[in-house]
């Protein structure tokens, strides 16, 4: 897990393992937009990375951490 702060929104980035295609990223990114405080998000299955923008004020890494694995994917620590 990286995470890298700036002026307008903390960035995040995880290592997931588990999704495979097209439509794991999809779901990946639909379900991490629905987070208040999301700002931006972009999945990768061929890297095995996701890629979060948040404002850390309503969301926390652990959060969103939980929230992909509740999609079944691993997120490395």
């Amino acid at each position: 897990m990286i995470l890298s702060g700036g002026p307008m929104a903390d960035t995040l980035q995880l290592k997931v393992t588990g999704m495979t295609c097209g439509g794991c990223e999809s779901a990946v990114t639909r379900t991490l937009q629905k987070v208040d405080g999301v700002e931006d998000v972009t999945a990768s299955h061929s890297a095995g990375l996701v890629g979060v923008q948040f404002d850390a004020t309503k969301v926390t890494p652990a959060m969103l951490k939980e929230k992909i694995e509740s999609l079944g994917y691993d997120v490395a620590p």
